[in-house]
């Protein structure tokens, strides 16, 4: 079963706007995902580029929380 995804990019200047439309299915899809991430390996090869590093911790917490 495919779930819908659609996602909206609006950037202006410094400001990028990102909106996200998903069903269950696909919230489900990205909650698994989560767990196949080895992020410490993510933190580890970010460890020199401290933005990198501070999305992939803000992108796992936003995982985590389509779990709940």
């Amino acid at each position: 079963m495919q779930g819908s995804f659609e996602y909206k990019i609006d950037a202006t200047g410094d400001k990028v706007v990102l909106g996200i439309d998903l069903d269950s299915v696909s919230s489900k899809a990205l909650v698994r995902l989560d767990r196949y991430i080895n992020w410490a390996e993510v933190l580890k090869q970010t460890e020199n580029d401290p933005e990198a590093a501070y999305a992939a911790e803000r992108l796992h917490t936003a995982l985590q929380h389509l779990g709940r």
